[in-house]
C-alpha cells in the first residue's frame, strides 16, 4: 500500500489526495449530468414530482459548504473523542491525515448543513439528490481507492492466488472488490440516470445498489465489527438501508401512478 506520495521533501497523504480528486471528478460529473438531463427533459417534462433540478451554481455551493462543514466537524468530533492525541502536538489539529477524522460524525455534520442550505435556497429535495447521485457514486469509488492506498478496510486472510500481502498475512483485496463494485454502480448511474423517471428514483436505486454491494462484500472484510451470533454490523445496517431504499422506491412509483 502507499499511504504517502513523496515529491522531493514534500510528503502528500495519498488517501486525502485521492478523495480530493474524487470530489472534483464527482462534482464535474454531476454538473454534466445535470446539464444533460435538464436539456433532454426540458421544463415541461421536468422529470420531477416536486420541481426541476437545481442550477449548477447551487449544486456547487451546496456541496462546497457541506464539505467544509463536514471536514471541520469531523476533525472537531475526533478531537473531542481523543483529546490526548492533540495535547502533545496541537498543530496536528491542522493535519491532512484522514486518520485523524471522525468519518460518521463528519458525514452527519455535512448532511445537516446540506439540508439547511437546501431549505434556505428552496432546492427541491428529490431532484437535488438525483443531481448529486453521480457525485456520490464517484466518491464511493474514491473512498475504496483511498482505503487501498492506506491499507484500511482490509480483507480477511485467504489462500486465493490474487490475495495481497498486508498486515502480516495474505488477504482478500477487499478494497479492490469495493472499487470495482463502485465503478459498476457509477456506470449504471451514468447510463440509466439520463432516462426520464420520477424524482428520487435514481438516488434511491444508487442507495439500494450500494447497500446490496455492501451486504455481499462485507463477507470478505477482515476488520468487521461483529455482533452477537457472529453477525456483522455493516451487513445489518446494509439490510436496513436496503429495506428503506426499496420502500422509498415503491412509494415513489405508487405516487407517480396516482398522478
Amino acid at each position: 500500500m502507499f499511504p504517502t506520495l513523496q515529491i522531493g521533501p514534500l510528503a502528500i497523504q495519498t488517501p486525502g489526495l485521492i478523495l480530493l480528486l474524487a470530489f472534483y471528478v464527482g462534482l464535474t460529473l454531476s454538473e454534466r449530468f445535470l446539464r444533460s438531463v435538464s436539456a433532454s427533459s426540458g421544463p415541461e417534462a421536468g422529470r420531477g414530482l416536486e420541481g426541476l433540478f437545481p442550477p449548477p451554481e447551487a449544486l456547487y455551493a451546496l456541496v462546497t459548504d457541506a464539505l467544509l462543514a463536514g471536514v471541520v466537524g469531523g476533525r472537531l468530533i475526533y478531537v473531542a473523542r481523543y483529546p490526548q492525541a492533540f495535547l502533545q502536538n496541537p498543530l496536528s489539529l491542522f493535519s491532512l491525515n484522514p486518520g485523524l477524522f471522525d468519518l460518521w460524525g463528519g458525514l452527519a455534520v455535512a448532511a445537516v448543513v446540506a439540508l439547511i442550505y437546501g431549505q434556505r435556497k428552496g432546492l427541491a429535495f428529490w431532484p437535488t439528490l438525483d443531481a448529486l447521485t453521480p457525485f456520490f457514486a464517484t466518491l464511493a469509488v474514491g473512498i475504496a481507492l483511498a482505503h487501498l492506498a492506506s491499507g484500511g478496510a482490509f480483507g480477511k486472510p485467504t489462500d486465493l492466488p490474487w490475495g495481497v500481502e498486508l498486515w502480516g498475512a495474505r488477504r482478500h483485496p477487499s478494497q479492490v472488490y469495493e472499487a470495482v463494485a463502485a465503478l459498476g454502480i457509477l456506470g449504471y448511474v451514468w447510463w440509466w440516470g439520463r432516462g426520464v423517471a420520477p424524482s428520487g428514483v435514481l438516488f434511491l436505486r444508487f442507495v439500494a445498489l450500494t447497500a446490496g454491494a455492501r451486504l455481499f462484500l462485507e463477507a470478505f472484510r477482515g476488520d468487521s465489527i461483529l455482533l452477537a451470533g457472529g453477525l456483522r454490523l455493516a451487513q445489518v445496517l446494509a439490510w436496513l438501508v436496503l429495506a428503506i431504499a426499496l420502500a422509498g422506491l415503491e412509494y415513489l412509483h405508487q405516487r407517480e401512478e396516482t398522478k
